[in-house]
C-alpha cells in the first residue's frame, strides 16, 4: 500500500498526460515540476522534503497535469489509490500529509481566483474610469500588453537548486518575540507558511506563532512568497488580515495580495494595524 522508491537526479517520477493512480510524499531530496509547451518543458515549481505531489490521482482518473523530475537523488513514499482506505487506518500520518496537500492546493486555488477577480475589477474600472471601493487597488488606463511568456505558478517553491538565499523573521515587540520559537527565525525555501500554533492535525505551517484570546493570528494566516526576483506576502484566508509595509491584505475587506517588498526587507504585522505581532523580514542575498 505504501512503497518506498528511489530516483536518481534527472529521472522522471511521473510524466505529463500519462495515467496514474499514485500520490507521492518526498522523504528526501528535491523534485522539479514542469509542463510541456510547444515541445519545450516549462519550469513550474520545485518541491522539497515533506511536500506532496500527484494527490489528484487519488480522486480522479484524469491524466497527469505535469511532469515531475528528481533534481537530485530523491526518495519518495508512493501511495496507491487502491490502498487508500487501508492506509487511512494503518498509516494516518501519511494520509494527513496527503490531505493537507490537497487542502492547501484548494486554498491556493481559491486565493488565486480572488486575486484574478480583483485584477479584473481593476481593469474594468480603468476602462470605464470608475473609482473602486476602498481595499481594491486603483489603476490608470493602460495599453493592452503584448502576450507574456509563460510564468512560474505563484505560491509554490521557486527557490532554485544551489546555494539558497537566507530569509529571516525578527520580532519587533516583546509579545512578538515571546510568541516565536526562535528569534530571529531563519529559513531558505519558499513559500513559507505562517499561522497560529495549534494542535489541529490538518494545519501545516512552517512557522507557528503562539497566540491567545483575543486572537490576532489565524491557523492559516499568510505565506511569504516569491515571484521572479520579488519577495512578498500573500494572505491565506485569515480572519483579520495583515499589514505589509503599511498596505493591508486579507481579512473581510481586502484582497489576498501578494504585496511585494520594495527592497530586501519589509515589515509584517499579523492581525489589526495595532497588533503586537509585528515582524521584520529580511532577505540575505
Amino acid at each position: 500500500m505504501i512503497t518506498i522508491r528511489q530516483y536518481a537526479a534527472g529521472e522522471a517520477i511521473i510524466r505529463e498526460n500519462e495515467l496514474g493512480e499514485c500520490a507521492y510524499i518526498i522523504e528526501k531530496g528535491r523534485v522539479e515540476i514542469s509542463k510541456e509547451r510547444n515541445g519545450t518543458l516549462i519550469h513550474v515549481a520545485y518541491l522539497d522534503q515533506g511536500m506532496t505531489f500527484g494527490e489528484m490521482s487519488m480522486v480522479d482518473d484524469l491524466p497527469r497535469s505535469a511532469t515531475v523530475t528528481a533534481v537530485e537523488e530523491t526518495l519518495v513514499r508512493e501511495v496507491h489509490r487502491d490502498g487508500l482506505y487501508e492506509t487511512l487506518k494503518s498509516n494516518p500520518d501519511t494520509m494527513m500529509k496527503l490531505l493537507r496537500g490537497i487542502f492547501e492546493r484548494l486554498r491556493i486555488a481559491n486565493t488565486t481566483i480572488a486575486r484574478l477577480k480583483d485584477e479584473a475589477k481593476v481593469g474594468e474600472a480603468a476602462r470605464a474610469n470608475v473609482k473602486l471601493p476602498s481595499g481594491i487597488p486603483q489603476a490608470a488606463p493602460a495599453p493592452k500588453p503584448a502576450p507574456a511568456a509563460p510564468q512560474p505558478l505563484p505560491f509554490v517553491n521557486q527557490t532554485p537548486p544551489g546555494a539558497p538565499k537566507v530569509f529571516k523573521i525578527e520580532g519587533l515587540t516583546p509579545k512578538a518575540i515571546e510568541a516565536m520559537s526562535d528569534n530571529p527565525f531563519s529559513f531558505t525555501a519558499l513559500p513559507f507558511k505562517i499561522g497560529r500554533k495549534t494542535n489541529d492535525p490538518m494545519v501545516n505551517n512552517h512557522m507557528e506563532i503562539a497566540d491567545k484570546d483575543p486572537l490576532q493570528i489565524s491557523r492559516h494566516h499568510v505565506s511569504i512568497v516569491k515571484e521572479g526576483d520579488r519577495i512578498g506576502v500573500l494572505d491565506r484566508g485569515s480572519q483579520l488580515g495583515a499589514l505589509v509595509d503599511d498596505q493591508r491584505i486579507g481579512g473581510k475587506k481586502h484582497g489576498p495580495g501578494p504585496v511585494f517588498f520594495k527592497g530586501d526587507e519589509g515589515i509584517l504585522v499579523l492581525g489589526v494595524d495595532n497588533s503586537p505581532y509585528r515582524y521584520k523580514i529580511t532577505v540575505h542575498r
